[in-house]
């Protein structure tokens, strides 16, 4: 559900504004509504540093602590960090820098290496000295050695360095140089023989030159991870930089008036705790008012719901908070989300893994990621539910199993899961659209504004229970329900207008309706297949385990398992991530557009000190 809130209004003298913010801000129950301005180059400055000391932080995460205190104490000599954390950062920047450049370095050596073993060992210099010294050129070619024509040799001074090394022969040519510098005639080999680049290094000082860039790597190494021991004061460094951003950000909130002299800030507090805000404002040298928020002031959003459903709230952020007049619909699309997590998932020995790691390592994980651990307990009970229901193990049909056979009638078919995956769909959008129907009169305040969708519900459970054999299709029930059904969506979709108006719009919203839910229905297809996308592939990697093994003792066993691990592997990686994104997908594109959801609204945020 969304918390309500209370507007405050409050009129600062301007002198009084920064002690006024302080004391607010050590408060910390209150949004305060930010206004538009133009930091100073001081404070763009301290922006840009924050953000320096937040991509440092999150970069030297990556680093084994106590890596810079271990390799000193192997190489026997003193490590200590940084001076100070502008000294810290620096050195982790421009390090990061140097390896990057490095890196591309060695990479294009590490292949010019490959193009220097055929040519041996030679002396760069020599080459050098025949060119300016004696007046001959060497002229390095490849060509395919079915395509080597010993006639050349009659024609050149031609010497073979390598034939046949990789179905090519490489052979150098001596030329005299003229006055250009440049080889005196052209040479004719034909289109087949390649010139290549004269070597500037042999594949020995080419080697050495590759050494040396990871020699200065692993020096840079060795300075990232002795700022690394820097890294909880970078931090607390950016918390405060961040404090103050946010502070100044709080001062330039407001109107002023009377020539500066006055200015007004907007606050939003939880009507819960708005009591907290009034005794603090009487306790100060301000004049206040409230009121009750209302829509058209764009209230931030504050949800606050209970233990299953607040841990979905992260996936209904990824895409957007509603507004302060609409349902929350969290509570709502949890429970389908844990169904097509599972259902996606699908392999019961998948889940019990999760699981069991999840039980294992609860005290490990932190805290501000507990809400995260239960999100996934729960999305793996799904996932095992599906997996017994559908009778796969880690790949294993336990239909086929053969102590297990005579229980092959329990286990859900394929066919039957493509009928329950599109009978999930059909359930939310039918509960969408009943949504909808609140959605819409809480947004426009009259339950006539749901009536249209009203129609369209009784039209799909009366057309369901038809099919069903629940209710006769040729009879005065079936007719009336029609009817009422008719009416409501043709002269009720939109109140207070022309009833012509109406039907003209029932009209386009029937044919969006009837194209609209079929796609629909067909979007939660993908519910079944990936599940069973899933199960084929690890069934595949189980027959490779076992063909691939061979009989060899011990040994047939440890091939067995690598493929397993591996196999199992990339296919808990796949089917986790299309487990997730597709309920995501189906979430927000055909349960929101179903449920009337506008979204927009933002996030409340108290102003308070940041303290880690």
């Amino acid at each position: 559900m969304i918390e309500r809130m209370t507007r405050f209004n409050v009129v600062l003298y301007h002198g009084d504004v920064e002690s006024f913010m302080e004391r607010l801000r050590e408060l910390g129950v209150a949004d305060v509504t930010l206004s538009d301005w133009e930091p100073s180059p001081e404070q763009r400055e301290r922006m840009a540093r924050a953000e320096r000391y937040k991509n440092a932080y999150m970069r030297l995460g990556a680093v084994k602590r106590g890596r810079a205190e271990k390799d000193a104490e192997e190489e026997k000599r003193d490590v200590a960090p940084f001076d100070t954390v502008e000294e810290a950062v620096e050195a982790l920047e421009g390090a990061t820098e140097r390896i990057a450049q490095l890196e591309t370095l060695r990479m294009k050596a590490t292949a010019e290496l490959d193009g220097l073993a055929m040519w041996g060992e030679f002396d760069p210099a020599e080459i050098r000295r025949l060119r300016e010294a004696e007046g001959i050129a060497l002229r390095f070619f490849e060509v395919p050695t079915k395509q080597y024509r010993t006639e050349w040799e009659w024609e050149y001074p031609i010497q073979v360095v390598v034939q046949n090394l990789g179905g090519m022969t490489y052979f150098v040519v001596a030329q005299p140089v003229g006055e250009a510098g440049a080889a005196t005639e052209a040479i004719g080999l034909g289109t087949a023989a390649v010139e290549l680049r004269a070597p500037e290094m042999t594949f020995t000082q080419k080697e050495l030159q590759i050494e040396t860039y990871l020699r200065e790597e692993a020096q840079k190494q060795e300075v990232i991870a002795r700022a690394a021991l820097s890294r909880d004061r970078i931090w607390a460094d950016y918390v405060e930089l961040k404090n103050g951003i946010a502070f100044d950000e709080a001062l330039h909130a407001g109107t002023e008036y009377a020539e500066g002299t006055v200015k007004v800030v907007e606050a939003w507090v939880p009507t819960p705790l708005k009591t907290k805000l009034e005794e603090f404002l009487d306790g100060q040298p301000v004049v206040w008012a409230e009121e009750e928020a209302r829509v058209e002031q764009n209230p931030p959003i504050k949800l606050k719901n209970h233990f299953f459903a607040r841990l979905f709230e992260p996936i209904g952020s990824l895409y957007m908070l509603p507004r302060y007049n609409e349902i929350d619909i969290t509570p709502f699309f949890a429970p389908f989300f844990m169904l097509f997590f599972g259902m996606c998932f699908g392999d019961a020995g998948y889940g019990v893994l999760f699981i069991l790691a999840i039980v294992l390592f609860w005290r490990k994980i932190p805290v501000r990621f507990r809400d995260f651990a239960w999100l996934a307990l729960f999305l793996n009970i799904a996932t095992v539910f599906f997996g017994l229901l559908t009778g796969n193990v880690f790949g294993i049909e336990l239909a086929k199993v053969p102590e297990l056979v005579r229980f092959k009638e329990y286990f859900v078919s394929n066919e039957n899961m493509f009928n329950v995956a599109v009978g999930l769909g059909a359930a939310q959008i039918l509960f969408g659209m009943i949504l909808r129907i609140f959605n819409r009169w809480k947004q426009n305040g009259s339950f006539l504004y749901g009536l249209s969708t009203l129609g369209w519900v009784i039209l799909f459970v009366t057309g369901g229970l038809a099919l069903g054999g629940i209710l006769d299709a040729p009879g005065v029930v079936f007719y009336v329900l029609l009817g009422i059904a008719g009416l409501l969506i043709f002269f009720f979709n939109s109140p207070k207008k022309n009833p012509l108006v109406n039907v003209g719009v029932g009209l386009y919203n029937s044919y969006e309706m009837a194209t609209g839910v079929v796609g629909d229905l067909v979007s939660y297809v993908r519910l079944f297949a990936i599940g069973l996308a899933g199960a084929i592939i690890a069934q595949v990697f189980n027959a490779l385990s076992v063909g691939l093994s061979g009989n060899i003792p011990v040994v047939s066993w440890i091939v067995m398992a690598i493929i397993l691990l591996i196999g199992h592997g990339l296919n808990i990686f796949i089917s986790a991530l299309g487990a997730f994104v597709h309920p995501v997908r189906l979430t927000f594109v055909e349960f929101y557009k179903n449920a009337g959801f506008d979204g927009g609204g933002r996030k409340f945020v108290p102003f308070k000190r940041i303290d880690k």
